[in-house]
Formats: C-alpha cells, sequence, structure tokens
C-alpha cells in the first residue's frame, strides 16, 4: 500500500481531534480547579477549627480579628465566616443581611460556576473573551447573591454593610461579602430599579450558558478543520 492509500484516513484525523481537544481541555481543568479550591477549603477549615469559634445563633464561625470580614466557604462542608471586627461594626440588620448574602453562595453552588469560569480562561487564555468570561462570572455570582439577600432585607441596609466591608480579603475559594467589585455593586444596587423583560432576562442567560461551547463550535466549523 501506498501514503495516497492512508492519506484520506489521516486527514480526518485533525478534523476528529480539533472538536475533542477543545472539549477535553476545559473538562480537564475544570477537574484542577475543582480539586485545587477543595484542597485549600480544607486547609483553611482546619485553621478555623483551631482559631475559631462556632456561633449556634449566628450560623456561623467566629474568628477573632479586628478587620470586618465575612466569606462563605462553600463545598461538601460548607461554613460561613465572620470576624469579631465585623460583629463590631455591622448592625444586627446588616449582619443579618449579610449572612443571607452568603447563604446564597452556598446555597446557589457558585463554588461549581466559578471553577468553570476559571477553567474557561484557562484553557482558552489567549482569547480575551475567556478572560472577561472570568471577570464577569465572579461579579454576576456576587450580583446574585446580593440579589437573593435583598428579597428579605432593605437595599439600603445591604448597601451600608457592602461600603463597610468593600476593602476585605477572603482566602482561596471563598466568596467574601465586599471585595474589589462591591463599588460596581453599590452602584447596581442604589441605581433606580428597572424590571428587565422577561424574554430579555432569557436571551441574557441562554447567551451566558451558550459562552463556554464557543471554542467547540468553532472547532466543528468545516473550514476551520
Amino acid at each position: 500500500m501506498t501514503l495516497h492509500t492512508y492519506l484520506p484516513g489521516l486527514m480526518g484525523v485533525p478534523a476528529v481531534a480539533v472538536p475533542v481537544g477543545v472539549t477535553l481541555l476545559p473538562l480537564m481543568c475544570f477537574g484542577h480547579h475543582l480539586l485545587r479550591a477543595r484542597r485549600a477549603r480544607a486547609r483553611h477549615r482546619s485553621v478555623l477549627d483551631l482559631v475559631g469559634r462556632r456561633s449556634t445563633r449566628l450560623r456561623a464561625t467566629v474568628l477573632d480579628h479586628e478587620t470586618p470580614v465575612a466569606y462563605a466557604l462553600p463545598g461538601r462542608r460548607p461554613r460561613i465566616v465572620v470576624s469579631s471586627g465585623a460583629l463590631r461594626v455591622l448592625s444586627p440588620a446588616q449582619l443579618d443581611t449579610v449572612l443571607e448574602h452568603e447563604r446564597a453562595h452556598i446555597a446557589g453552588r457558585h463554588h461549581l460556576a466559578l471553577a468553570a469560569a476559571e477553567a474557561f480562561a484557562t484553557a482558552f487564555r489567549r482569547l480575551p473573551l475567556a478572560r472577561a468570561f472570568r471577570e464577569q462570572t465572579t461579579l454576576l455570582l456576587e450580583m446574585a447573591a446580593d440579589d437573593r439577600a435583598l428579597r428579605r432585607h432593605p437595599r439600603e441596609v445591604l448597601a451600608s454593610a457592602l461600603y463597610a466591608m468593600a476593602a476585605q480579603q477572603a482566602p482561596q475559594g471563598a466568596f467574601p461579602a465586599g471585595g474589589a467589585d462591591a463599588v460596581v455593586r453599590l452602584r447596581r444596587m442604589l441605581a433606580p430599579s428597572r424590571t428587565a423583560h422577561p424574554a430579555l432576562r432569557g436571551v441574557v442567560a441562554a447567551g451566558a450558558a451558550a459562552v463556554p461551547l464557543l471554542p467547540l463550535v468553532v472547532g466543528c466549523l468545516p473550514g476551520l478543520t
């Protein structure tokens, strides 16, 4: 047999390998980010078991620290952490709102969405879209937790709590109540409320769900393989 006999089959290899590689790479990155975050949270929980104290009333772990801090550790053993500084600075209503925000992260399993965004950004790091997707996913998850907290609490209460905790830092794998995007969230929260049309919300949700599939669709186009 000559090379011409095998050539058609060899030419078909990239057509199969490219879509498979585009699919497997994000999945491998997703597993890597999940495992790394889980290990980081496990290490942090072991430290909290030594230096924190459990509050049954707050359903949270209280950490003796002067800086106002509140964050959620999601996963199999979820935990909410609040510092003594936050208990000192926040009013009871503000504290309830912050804790509701953190419970929303745990109930919504936001760590899975964040790991998926990080995996997409890692697998396609040269694409500006991938980097923007990771940043916007983090912000949208915080906004989603804000919205859940606002179902039970006035926006002014949550906004004032965010302002008090805007500069806080959180460990890897945790969801802080404040953070670098607090200013954007405050502007959104205090702006006049405008309810989007249900059709528009559906289109936005469908678009966000389809973004991670774009590389696979591009890789399957006949002219690009």
